[in-house]
């Protein structure tokens, strides 16, 4: 195995893991707030000027997260085989292309194809392969190093349903994708591909760098099961169940939140302002 030096740029004795925290944290806030969160503010522009219902628009976000789920399976296992430097590096390039492409939609069937393949995107760039990322780098440390980037991912409404906003009355919903689409590409398509390591060992490391402190919890020997016995577990299938009501209630109030706001006669600002950035 050929094995690399840590990067030049690298402070001395720094753990490489933690850079790729905030590598991760980064594209991960980019991400869910240019693909995810900013969706809501483009609902009711596009219904003005294509003439379509909310339900036709916010079908078009439905088809991409089924499709999101769906690729899941697949991708984790690229993930597991060769690292997520070269799925996230190519769905971050995908979503690239594609928020150009919905900037100039004008047919139902080109916006719902768009979001389906947005859906294989957003399933190579999102919490999941970044969460594979950091179970690698991380054993003792590992529920610190992912509440970090949770953390930060958390940011992602605050910053980009305003901006998008902003964006929007400025400029047009269309030129705002365009926007939004370069912002997007450099802070995600660079350091996915620049930064991303698939291993410690590729840079001759160990997990959480020089190993466990004194008052830090001794590792439980870790064992890799197959999908199969996962499923056959119960914790397993309550933790899928659990997880999946929960995005499914927390998605649901995102998209639905801007419109429901402007159909109370609120101002686009408001509705798309700090006040959203709740959720």
């Amino acid at each position: 195995m050929h094995r690399q030096a840590p990067p030049a740029w690298l402070p001395v004795g720094f753990y490489y893991g933690w850079a790729l925290v905030g590598v991760l944290g980064l594209t991960a806030t980019v991400s869910y707030g240019v693909l995810s969160y900013a969706f809501a503010v483009f609902i009711a522009p596009m219904m003005q000027e294509l003439g379509w219902s909310q339900a036709t628009v916010t079908g078009a976000f439905s088809l991409g997260s089924l499709v999101a789920g769906f690729a899941a399976i697949p991708l984790g296992r690229l993930v597991d085989r060769h690292g997520a430097r070269g799925v996230m590096t190519a769905g971050a390039m995908l979503a690239t292309v594609l928020l150009i492409a919905w900037s100039r939609v004008d047919s139902v069937a080109e916006f719902y194809a768009i979001w389906a393949l947005m859906g294989l995107a957003t399933a190579a760039v999102l919490y999941e392969p970044a969460f594979a990322v950091i179970a690698t780098w991380f054993r003792v440390r590992r529920s610190r190093a992912l509440t970090v980037l949770t953390f930060i991912g958390g940011l992602a409404s605050v910053i980009f349903v305003p901006l998008a906003t902003w964006l929007v009355a400025a400029h047009g919903w269309r030129e705002a994708l365009v926007w939004l689409a370069a912002i997007y590409a450099p802070l995600t398509i660079l350091p996915h591909a620049v930064v991303l390591r698939r291993q410690p060992a590729d840079l001759g490391l160990l997990p959480d760098g020089s190993g466990v402190t004194l008052g830090e919890p001794e590792v439980v020997e870790e064992r890799s099961v197959v999908t199969a016995e996962a499923l056959r577990s119960r914790p397993f299938r309550w933790l899928a169940i659990a997880f999946a009501l929960s995005s499914l209630t927390t998605t649901a109030v995102s998209v639905h939140l801007v419109p429901l706001l402007l159909e109370q006669n609120h101002s686009p600002a408001f509705a798309g302002g700090p006040w959203d950035c709740w959720v």
